[in-house]
């Protein structure tokens, strides 16, 4: 597991020292990256820390902020058109190569979401719990993009109703810079808080029961909070991933018969090479 106190210069000379070139966007696919994760599966933590620590260039940050939001309205539209999809990583990866088609450093993000709303729509809150009594599952997934720090088009995926669906508005793009402190209750779920309760586990210890790795990649990558209407939703990181196909290869997911490939080849890159 990666250390919190790791710093930009340690992973240049981490990357270097296997031979890893790490100039473009997406090198986790490079056969030297590949073979220390084959020996480390927390490794891709390394790349998701370097593009958090990577240098940005005002025109670079200028770039993200007006191409990301056009990028992820596409994808928006495109899934809810489609129907049937899930906020997995399989959705999440699609956009993942499209940023990186378009030079924009980014990495995949599954964790939990906690949506406040607020008091005036006398809503209960709503938890998307990644850790329950079958283990983990993948409660939500977004992308960090920085400036970006959250870039979630996975949102309209999940269920929600008319009353909740008036205080939300995705796809949201958000620097997100309020870092929060995550709730035991924002990660695990309540049936579960509530089993080890009973069989005596002290609270301090519920992550050292079920998962310790997870609290400590939390201390890598911390919970966020980003303002959707008047919602206010919590992002909290539990791991992250990365394509592990080709862009080409990625056909699974289609939309009015284009693959995501042919979505961008096709519509985007146009779309964004006009619009700059």
């Amino acid at each position: 597991m990666i250390k919190n106190t790791i710093t930009y210069e340690d992973l240049i000379k981490d990357f270097e020292s296997r031979n890893i070139p790490f100039d473009t966007p997406g090198f986790y696919d490079h056969p030297n990256f590949m073979q220390v994760e084959e020996k480390n599966a927390s490794y891709l933590s390394n790349y998701a820390k370097f593009v958090d620590f990577r240098p940005r260039e005002q025109a670079y940050n200028d770039y993200v902020k007006h191409t990301v939001p056009i990028a992820a309205k596409i994808f928006h539209k495109k899934f809810i058109e489609h129907g049937g999809l899930k906020p997995d990583t399989s959705v999440a990866a699609l956009i993942s190569k499209t940023l990186e088609k378009l030079n924009i450093w980014n990495y995949v993000v599954k964790g939990s979401m906690t949506l406040n709303f607020p008091a005036e729509s006398e809503l209960d809150t709503r938890y998307f719990w990644s850790l329950d009594h079958d283990g983990f599952t993948t409660a939500h997934v977004w992308l960090v993009a920085p400036p970006f720090y959250v870039v979630d088009v996975a949102l309209a995926l999940h269920s929600f109703s008319a009353a909740e669906t008036s205080y939300i508005a995705p796809p949201i793009c958000a620097e997100a810079n309020n870092i929060i402190e995550a709730e035991i209750e924002d990660v695990i779920s309540e049936g579960y808080c509530s089993h080890l309760q009973n069989i005596n586990v002290p609270r301090s210890d519920y992550f050292a029961a079920i998962s310790p790795q997870t609290e400590k990649f939390m201390r890598v990558f911390p919970a966020r909070e980003a303002l959707s209407e008047s919602t206010k939703i919590k992002y909290i990181p539990v791991s992250v991933s990365a394509p592990d196909v080709p862009f080409e290869q990625m056909t699974s997911i289609r939309f009015n018969g284009q693959s995501a490939f042919e979505l961008y080849e096709n519509e985007i890159k146009g779309l964004i090479d006009s619009d700059i």
